[in-house]
C-alpha cells in the first residue's frame, strides 16, 4: 500500500517558537498586511460591512480606502495601531491579526471551545501523573515494611 504524503496538515506536535529578537526582524508591516488583504477576502462580509463594522466599534470614521492601504503591501506608512488592529479581527471574525501576533511571540489562539477542550486535555494529563505519583508513593511505602 502506498503511503500518501500529506502537504496542507501542520505538523500536530510543533512547538509554536518565538520569532529571532534580532535587529530589525520585528518589522512585519508586509505580514500585517497580507495578513489584512486574506481577512478581508475570506471574510464573510464585504469590505463595506468590515469597515462599517470597525467604524461602529471605534466610534470613528475607518474609511474603505484606510482598509485597503492597511492591505496593501505597497502602503509603508499604513500599519493600524492596536485598537484597530482588534477591531479588525472581530469585524472581520478572522483573528488574523492576534494569530499572526501570537506566532512571533511563540504562542498560538485557542479561541472558545477550543480553549476548554485543551483544558480538559491538561487536567486529564494532570489526573494521569497524579496516578503515576500515588503509585509510586505507594510502591515506597510497601517496600519499608
Amino acid at each position: 500500500m502506498r503511503r500518501v504524503i500529506d502537504n496542507l496538515t501542520g505538523d500536530l506536535f510543533e512547538t509554536p517558537q518565538p520569532h529571532p529578537k534580532t535587529k530589525g526582524a520585528w518589522r512585519f508591516r508586509v505580514e500585517i498586511a497580507e495578513a489584512m488583504s486574506d481577512a478581508i477576502s475570506t471574510s464573510e462580509k464585504d469590505i463595506f460591512e468590515i469597515a462599517a463594522d470597525m467604524s461602529r466599534m471605534l466610534d470613528r470614521e475607518v474609511s474603505i480606502n484606510t482598509l485597503r492601504k492597511y492591505a496593501s503591501t505597497a502602503a509603508e506608512d499604513h500599519v493600524p495601531n492596536l485598537e484597530t488592529a482588534m477591531a479588525f479581527d472581530a469585524a472581520t471574525g478572522r483573528l488574523a491579526l492576534i494569530t499572526l501576533w501570537a506566532e512571533k511571540l511563540g504562542c498560538s489562539i485557542l479561541p472558545g471551545k477550543d480553549k476548554l477542550l485543551a483544558e480538559l486535555g491538561r487536567i486529564e494529563q494532570q489526573k494521569s501523573e497524579l496516578v503515576n505519583q500515588e503509585r509510586a508513593i505507594k510502591k515506597f511505602l510497601e517496600g519499608r515494611k
